[in-house]
């Protein structure tokens, strides 16, 4: 039994599983290793830390296989920061967390800010770097300030608990503030990570081809026939998005966790796993890429 997998969110320095193709198909259906019994494979998790970059994630995370290119073809990379630093309110309302403002703010801002929050029981958890349901619902709703980037010497004004607090919220906030909020941004960033990373790994992939870099014999000939056929439905406006409320076709994990060592801080988001053959049977073609959101559930888009 095959399936479709993603996993992941839009945070940072992606790091994909790493897979090789063997067909066209393998570049969103992926012959899986093991089965469960309701023929769903288990996906890989897609660790995330706090230096990331928006559209590399993108790109990266509904893509594996684009990480065995890269594997052989070096020098890919896209820079869009995810920071959008709002300023915080000393108000003490909603339990004693800072409701966030309009303008935007400074780091001072988000000092203090988080100094406050560390006298609420409500970030107890997250003083210890754990990202419990209390804090995750205050972000997923956006109840809380948006937290800006701050330097070592920024941080050092904070104690250890309030630097546990900071991470544990900027990574969900990093993770929630990818996730499309309607379906019609989830087929949005579809579209844009297929016609602005696209063209480039078709490019390098032809280019591997021809220097023998990568084999014929495994396929990167389907692949790229696949990528083409989706780079057209992108350009021409043909991708469709559906919402899908059936376990037997998608069934999706929301994790929303963080986990700090001496790299730094990191997250986990969603995770989804599709039956190919049932969704290829139920819309009528291969060509798909399963989804989720907390906010629009989850999702298949077709082309």
């Amino acid at each position: 039994m095959s399936a479709i997998s993603a996993a992941g969110s839009q945070m940072s320095n992606l790091l994909p599983a790493r897979s090789t193709p063997s067909t066209a198909t393998d570049v969103f259906v992926k012959k899986a290793d093991t089965t469960t019994a309701s023929g769903f494979s288990p996906s890989s998790k897609v660790e995330l830390s706090d230096r990331a970059k928006a559209l590399m994630a993108k790109a990266e995370q509904e893509h594996a296989v684009a990480s065995q290119l890269a594997a052989h073809l070096a020098g890919r990379g896209r820079n869009s920061a995810i920071v959008n630093p709002l300023p915080m309110t000393q108000a003490a309302e909603n339990g004693g967390v800072p409701m966030k403002l309009s303008a935007y703010g400074k780091a001072s801002d988000g000092i203090a800010a988080v100094k406050e929050w560390a006298k609420s029981d409500v970030f107890r958890n997250a003083a210890n770097a754990v990202a419990d349901d209390q804090v995750r619902a205050l972000v997923r709703d956006g109840k809380l300030s948006e937290l800006p980037a701050l330097d070592d010497d920024q941080l050092s004004q904070l104690s250890e608990a309030e630097r546990n607090i900071y991470g544990t919220v900027k990574s969900l906030q990093g993770l929630y503030g990818g996730m499309p909020k309607t379906m019609d941004q989830a087929l949005a960033d579809r579209k844009q990570v297929v016609l602005e990373a696209y063209p480039d790994e078709i490019n390098r992939m032809r280019s591997g081809l021809a220097s023998g870099t990568l084999k014929k014999e495994d396929g990167w000939e389907d692949i790229i026939a696949s990528r083409e056929a989706e780079l057209t439905a992108a350009r021409q406006g043909t991708m469709k998005i559906h919402a899908v409320n059936d376990s037997n076709l998608i069934q999706s994990k929301g994790e929303f966790t963080v986990a700090h060592d001496a790299n730094g801080w990191s997250a986990r988001g969603m995770t989804v796993n599709g039956n190919a053959a049932a969704l290829q049977e139920a819309f009528g073609t291969k060509n798909m890429q399963v989804g989720s959101s907390p906010y629009t559930g989850d999702y298949v888009i077709t082309w």
